[in-house]
């Protein structure tokens, strides 16, 4: 497998999940702060909603991070680039290690969500345990391997986005519920948190360990 294949695998695939990931977690925040201005959706509706999106998120980490030679993933990418020396092995397995912060999400989802582990089989598995700063770290650790890979090792890309920018009006549904006043505080919000996770591509790599938000249960 030579670089282009690679370059193939994180245009056509990689980058697509990434930012995929990415916008929908930011809609989900937005969700969340609209309800909290509102009070409504708190329901069994809230409950849905939390439920699609834990297990969209966390499919999408264990996607990207699946090392499997008949799938193209994130972790993939990094075993080719070593197993080709495409780039220095070195480098690649810091990238590597970063990745495996996300280790007890894909855990949790080959134990709860993409099958029901038995306890007899699999004695050590872990209760589910999620918190949100481990999502936030692992949807992190992704955005910063992606952004390293394709910007300092392969010397192909510089994203300047890791959220791309929706072509509509994304006010347009909460209107019908949210008063103008309110309107302004989730574009406010939208911008913030945009901003707060585009700036991880300008961030110097570093453990996951250290930037872990509040822990928060997630169901």
């Amino acid at each position: 497998m030579n670089a282009d294949v690679l370059s193939e695998w994180l245009d056509g695939h990689i980058w697509p999940q990434v930012q995929t990931m990415m916008l929908n977690d930011a809609y989900f925040k937005l969700m969340g702060r609209a309800r909290e201005l509102t009070g409504e959706f708190n329901g069994p509706i809230s409950g849905l909603i939390e439920v699609g999106y834990v297990t969209s998120q966390t499919l999408a980490i264990r996607r990207l991070c699946d090392g499997g030679r008949d799938v193209i993933s994130l972790r993939r990418v990094l075993v080719e680039a070593k197993a080709k020396s495409v780039v220095p092995a070195a480098q690649i397995d810091q990238l590597s290690h970063r990745l495996d912060s996300c280790d007890h999400i894909c855990e949790l989802v080959n134990n709860y969500i993409a099958h029901t582990a038995n306890p007899l089989r699999r004695p050590t598995a872990a209760e589910w345990n999620l918190q949100s700063g481990q999502l936030a770290a692992a949807q992190r650790a992704i955005c910063e391997t992606a952004n390293s890979l394709d910007r300092d090792l392969l010397k192909r890309k510089s994203y300047v986005k890791l959220i791309p920018v929706p072509q509509f009006d994304i006010m347009q549904e909460f209107r019908r519920w949210v008063s103008d006043t309110d309107v302004k505080d989730l574009w406010h919000f939208w911008h913030d948190h945009n901003d707060s996770v585009n700036a991880w591509l300008y961030m110097p790599l570093g453990p996951a360990e250290n930037r872990l938000e509040t822990p928060k249960p997630v169901i």
